[in-house]
């Protein structure tokens, strides 16, 4: 089973490496506060990670990876439901997810949770 926890400075080359790179980018959001930064691991392994920025009563995820697509069902699920968790425990009202249109499998774990596709943008309202 996949375990949901904050961030720390020992998961920056996992994220990079998810990600493709923008080490400054990941690690500047690990330091910044009111961030929710999520790392989900599998005996001590990082499989997926999710950032939430917040903007007033809202959050966008603009970064949400795992580490392949068959974990989006499983990782994908758990990080992001962990996120709308604590971000519903300070107070935001909702959240804005980028997802290419390209990423079926993604779309499928956003569409599953409930949420609605506003533009370009998934929405969820807690």
């Amino acid at each position: 089973m996949s375990v949901v926890r904050t961030a720390n400075d020992t998961d920056l080359d996992a994220v990079v490496e998810m990600a493709a790179g923008r080490r400054a980018h990941f690690g500047a959001l690990l330091k910044k506060s009111g961030v929710v930064f999520l790392i989900a691991e599998w005996g001590g392994s990082p499989t997926g990670f999710l950032i939430a920025e917040p903007s007033g009563t809202a959050a966008s995820i603009a970064d949400f990876y795992v580490e392949t697509p068959a974990l989006w069902p499983s990782v994908g699920q758990s990080l992001l439901r962990e996120a709308f968790a604590r971000l519903k425990e300070r107070g935001f009202e909702k959240a804005f997810i980028a997802c290419g249109d390209r990423d079926l499998e993604k779309i499928a774990l956003l569409k599953s949770e409930k949420l609605v596709l506003d533009g370009d943008l998934w929405v969820a309202k807690f």
